[in-house]
């Protein structure tokens, strides 16, 4: 038979938010977020790079577009790896 504990949670002892959610918003919807944002960056920088290749942008502008989109998917994918590997940790967890 498996029993479950009634009682209250170190978070809700501590006043910690739950580990699910940041200031109210579940961490999956954060995620995402955070990926169309680093979506959003490739694009402009892509834009930007189509005019420096058409002879009408800014060099400059161009290339800190690209480093700031590159930057923002590593973050992302970073994320995304170590969410990976907690969840796999919690999976072969053994009760």
């Amino acid at each position: 038979m498996i029993s479950v504990d009634a009682s209250p949670s170190i978070a809700s002892t501590t006043g910690a938010p739950p580990a699910s959610a940041v200031n109210g918003r579940p961490f999956g919807d954060i995620l995402a977020a955070a990926l169309d944002d680093a979506s959003s960056a490739v694009d402009g920088a892509d834009r930007l790079a189509g005019s420096v290749a058409l002879g009408k942008g800014d060099v400059v502008a161009a290339s800190v577009a690209r480093a700031k989109a590159d930057v923002a998917l590593e973050i992302v994918a970073v994320a995304a790896s170590r969410l990976s590997s907690a969840v796999n940790s919690l999976l072969q967890t053994q009760v």
